[in-house]
């Protein structure tokens, strides 16, 4: 099943409103094609993400990334002293009642290891030519349960949600599910709110790579059933 393919069945079997975003996290130099443009205007990674939602291939290296608490989050550099401190959370932000609660926040975030990324392609994926990390879309509380059900189809279990309502893309959305192999949902944070649009009805779901054919055959199989099941 090529990304076209993958891309169409999530948007057709969800009915999505925007692209599913392919996310490459490239961890040398070596790796990157020769022709890539560099975003000239930096912007944060959650804003990345909504822009190819909407069409657009952006390429950027630590630099062109403006949050970097989002950049951290995935690798690009250092976490900052203030996030993982937790004074940003609890002086500036006031989502915690105590600078401490702020650092155990933070110290539970699932980031991958500074400079272990030198550059992000953020990307609809019917427009990749290289395997993404990650695929991750915006939409509503539906479209992400029928993703949970696609994976539960064969695999059984309960799925394990990881969030705290900070750092919603970078986090919950691409290192989660890099790093823990598994599919993420994330209730959004209000950076994202800010910077990127998301809106209050939206969740952002983030599906590792390698999951991705597996889900998109039992979308394809059975989501019209389980709409009609549940609409009937």
């Amino acid at each position: 099943m090529n990304y076209s393919e993958m891309s169409e069945i999530l948007k057709s079997s969800l009915e999505l409103s925007g692209e599913p975003v392919g996310v490459v996290l490239f961890k040398s130099e070596s790796d990157i094609p020769k022709d890539q443009k560099e975003l000239l205007k930096p912007a944060s990674y959650c804003s990345m993400v909504m822009r190819a939602r909407q069409g657009e291939n952006i390429f950027a290296r630590p630099a062109q990334h403006d949050c970097k608490g989002g950049a951290a989050g995935i690798g690009l550099v250092e976490c900052p002293e203030n996030i993982s401190s937790g004074s940003l959370y609890f002086s500036k932000l006031n989502k915690c009642a105590t600078q401490g609660v702020g650092q155990r926040i933070s110290a539970n975030m699932p980031r991958l290891p500074a400079g272990s990324t030198v550059a992000t392609l953020v990307a609809p994926l019917a427009n990749l030519n290289t395997n993404p990390d990650v695929v991750i879309f915006v939409g509503s509380p539906l479209q992400a349960r029928r993703i949970v059900q696609a994976v539960m189809y064969r695999r059984g279990g309960r799925a394990n949600i990881d969030t705290a309502g900070i750092q919603s893309f970078c986090v919950d959305a691409t290192a989660s599910p890099f790093l823990k192999g598994d599919v993420n949902i994330s209730l959004g944070c209000d950076g994202s709110a800010k910077k990127s649009g998301l809106r209050d009805e939206d969740v952002v779901v983030g599906i590792p790579f390698e999951m991705m054919e597996d889900i998109c055959g039992t979308l394809k199989e059975r989501h019209a059933g389980w709409d009609k099941f549940m609409r009937s």
